[in-house]
């Protein structure tokens, strides 16, 4: 068989004679072409393998900065879950002894914590640590932005009961006689038997007398409604105001009455002035409460000015 050969011929132009000839055999080329095209191929797969290399490495880049910026919103959104939480339990410990003020029944914790799940089990944290640390937080706030968003529910439903009942509490608190009648002066009889200061004899005297001098200013105690405003011989000019079904109070011996049977007034709102009209010795406002229709002293009805009362 005969084998092929490559001539090469080399020539010098500067110089003159006959060129220089190499003879190759073909082996030889196949080969230098082979090792070139393998070459040629490890090149264009270097350059690929680079690029793709470089496009990981800016893809890599890219998902730390956004793996960064989550974990910045994901810290936000801890320190929201941790401070809402404790505003939701300054709410609850609120409610707890409004309840327990007005006479409601607590809500147990289990009722607050109904429908809310638990958090992730280890189990559950060791699988999702393979993957993404991450997935624990995450999952662990939506957890808690689950139970926050019940407990939010429950306290709305919850605190319009604790309000329908200090609403009931405020209205009988305003018709509740509670405040002075008229500011200054001191008590010259008490509620009880005594020596009647006109009549000579023992009697029960059923309400306070305050003096003080001629038209110093009567304030209602409570709220209520005028049933009667008129003159008579033994009260003079006589006030009586009906705040609900339980109290009524009535102001005798007043200089004038500045309101009208059927009017309806507020506490600390001007019923009249003092004076000293029908059977009295001197200038005085006769103060009574009367509870279910039966007079009481009058002195367990006033709060001190320097009572707070919530």
């Amino acid at each position: 068989m005969r084998r092929s050969n490559w001539n090469l011929i080399a020539s010098d132009p500067c110089e003159s004679g006959n060129p220089r000839t190499v003879r190759v055999p073909g082996a030889v080329v196949l080969f230098v072409a082979a090792l070139a095209f393998v070459g040629l191929a490890g090149f264009a797969r270097l350059v690929y393998v680079s690029s793709n290399y470089a496009l990981a490495a800016h893809d890599m880049a890219e998902a730390r900065r956004e793996n960064g910026k989550l974990k910045v919103r994901i810290a936000s959104i801890e320190r929201f879950v941790k401070q809402e939480s404790g505003v939701m339990a300054d709410l609850i410990a609120y409610e707890d002894n409004a309840r327990l003020k007005y006479g409601l029944e607590a809500i147990s914790g289990d009722v607050r914590k109904a429908g809310v799940g638990g958090l992730p089990s280890n189990d559950d944290i060791l699988f999702a640590s393979i993957f993404d640390p991450l997935l624990v937080k995450v999952e662990s706030l939506r957890l808690q932005a689950m139970s926050l968003n019940y407990q939010a529910e429950l306290q709305e439903s919850t605190f319009s009961e604790v309000s329908r009942c200090a609403a009931k509490a405020r209205s009988a608190w305003d018709k509740r006689p509670s405040t002075w009648p008229i500011n200054g002066g001191r008590i010259t009889s008490t509620f009880g038997y005594r020596d009647h200061p006109v009549l000579g004899r023992v009697l029960m005297h059923e309400g306070l007398d305050l003096a003080n001098s001629v038209w110093t200013p009567i304030y209602a105690p409570a709220d209520g409604k005028v049933e009667e405003a008129s003159f008579g011989p033994y009260f003079g000019n006589v006030v009586k105001i009906a705040h609900d079904s339980v109290y009524t109070t009535v102001y005798g011996h007043m200089q004038k009455a500045t309101v009208i049977k059927g009017q309806f007034v507020k506490r600390g709102d001007l019923v009249g002035y003092v004076g000293t009209t029908g059977r009295s010795t001197g200038p005085h406002l006769h103060y009574e409460v009367h509870k279910y229709g039966k007079p009481v002293d009058p002195m367990g009805f006033i709060v001190a000015t320097d009572q707070t009362v919530d």
